[in-house]
Formats: structure tokens, C-alpha cells, sequence
């Protein structure tokens, strides 16, 4: 049996996990969720053919599951409004960036199951990468079902570590914003050397995406996959030299160093507004 699920915050990343939930067959009407603006509420329920409320808490009173999609800077109030409804077999998945396991627990007032995602935005067209972390309280089961929910919209990891979240953030959260600044030195470089912008960002577009696919496709380590296409004083060694004259593995350690510092940053803000 299915259970019914309630979106708390009904935007972007929420109507990518919805949409694909519903691509993969889950019965809309299992699913809900929350806006406090009516234009959005028609929005959303003429989309996905859901039910759309205006009251968080008939919503979660309602709800076998609830999808915390707000923003970071929002979520205690709004899960503090709520907590009287919440039940103990009820489970909470937040999708807020840097809100630790422990405030939300203490929000929610009683002991429940709660999983922290870190999802990312090629989510909104199926091929999202997202880190998963479960409380104590969270079961075997439960997480089954929150990994079947991240499966219609990409894939995911669980780690056990909640401090593994920040290299989560560095590897998968923040890291489609590098492919893309990686894509542009590319696609002008291209341009200045003769092409089309539209020819330049095909070509390199296309080619980031078929490297991605060998890599999650191909039984092969990348290590040799690099190998493969580098020939002895041929043109790609040429280009992977500049790299490395470059100290390339410095230059993305260090991105992703500052990646998840400031993770960690975000992190202890929220944990200071719990006792």
C-alpha cells in the first residue's frame, strides 16, 4: 500500500520529485501539497492533478509522509506550526539545504522518523543525484520507500555519517553549477577560435553528457576511460597536460574544500537556534 504524502511548499524541487513520482506511477491521488498562494495552488493541482491545500496542518494530519520543501530560513517556524499534528508512525524527508537531523527532530516535539536530503537541480528532468541521511527512528522499510521516491527522479546515496553531508554538497549538490562554469570556458573558447555558440555548446554539451553516461554505464574505471581516448603525443594528451601544468587536482580540491566549508558554515547556524 501506498502511502499519502504531503508536500510541504510546493516549488521547484517538490514539483520535480511529484511529477516524477506520478511519471513512475504513483497514484496522485496519494499525493498533496501545501502553497499559501492560490494562484499557485491552481498551478500545481492543474499540473499534476493533485490536491492542493492552504493549511499546513490539515495537510500533515492527513499524511502517512511529509516532504519538507521549504526554505532553510523558514523551516523551524513552519514545522513548529504543525507539530501538533505530527503522529509517531509518520515519516518527515527535508529537502532543506544545511538543516541538521537534530533541529528538525526537536522541532517536531516527539520521537519520529526523519531523513535529510541533499538533492540537486538536474532532479527537474530525471537525472538527479541526491545524498540521504535517516535518524534513528527512521526503518529499514521507511528508507526502501525514500529511496524509491529519489529512484523517479535520478538516483541517491545514503551515508551514515551526517558530516558526510557536506562532502555530499561539494560532490553532487552544488556541483552541476562547476560542469556548467566548465561548459562556458569551453563553449568561449570555441566561439574565439571560429564556431557558432549554438554549434560550440552542442558539441560540448553532448559530449559532457556522453562522458557521464560511459562512466555510470560503461564497466570500465574512468581512470581508463581517459586512457582510452589519450594517445601518445596525440591532441588530447595535449590538452590534458595544460591541465595538470595547471595543478587541476589543486584547483578542485580547492573548490570543493570551500564548497563544503561553507556547508559547514550554513550548518552551525541552524544547529545555534536549538537548545
Amino acid at each position: 500500500m501506498k502511502p499519502s504524502i504531503a508536500f510541504i511548499g510546493v516549488g521547484n524541487m517538490a514539483s520535480a520529485i511529484i511529477g516524477g513520482m506520478i511519471e513512475a506511477g504513483y497514484p496522485a491521488e496519494k499525493i498533496m501539497g501545501t502553497s499559501r498562494t492560490a494562484e499557485k495552488r491552481e498551478k500545481y493541482s492543474a499540473t499534476f492533478g493533485i490536491e492542493m491545500l492552504a493549511d499546513n496542518n490539515a495537510a500533515v494530519a492527513k499524511a502517512d509522509a511529509v516532504v519538507l520543501c521549504v526554505k532553510p530560513a523558514q523551516i523551524q517556524d513552519v514545522i513548529e506550526a504543525f507539530a501538533d499534528q505530527v503522529r509517531p508512525e509518520q515519516i518527515f524527508l527535508s529537502v532543506a539545504a544545511g538543516v541538521e537531523l537534530a533541529a528538525i527532530e526537536q522541532w517536531l516535539k516527539q520521537p519520529v522518523a526523519v531523513v535529510r536530503s541533499m538533492p540537486n537541480t538536474p532532479s527537474q528532468v530525471g537525472a538527479g543525484m541526491s545524498g540521504l541521511i535517516a535518524n534513528a527512528h527512521t526503518s529499514d522499510e521507511q528508507k526502501a520507500w525514500v529511496s524509491d521516491v529519489f529512484a523517479s527522479i535520478g538516483d541517491s546515496v545514503w551515508v551514515d555519517d551526517e558530516a558526510h553531508m557536506h562532502t555530499v554538497t561539494a560532490l553532487s549538490g552544488s556541483a552541476p553549477a562547476y560542469f556548467f562554469r566548465f561548459l562556458e570556458a569551453m563553449i568561449k573558447s570555441g566561439q574565439a577560435q571560429g564556431l557558432s555558440e549554438e554549434a560550440c555548446t552542442r558539441l560540448a554539451s553532448y559530449t559532457m553528457l556522453g562522458a557521464a553516461k560511459m562512466v555510470t554505464e560503461l564497466d570500465e574505471p574512468i581512470n581508463q576511460l581517459r586512457k582510452n581516448i589519450t594517445s601518445p603525443k596525440g591532441t588530447t594528451e595535449q590538452a590534458l597536460l595544460s591541465f595538470e601544468a595547471s595543478n587541476i587536482d589543486k584547483v578542485v580540491d580547492d573548490a570543493m574544500t570551500a564548497c563544503a566549508n561553507r556547508s559547514k558554515q550554513l550548518a552551525s547556524q541552524f544547529s545555534g537556534q536549538i537548545d
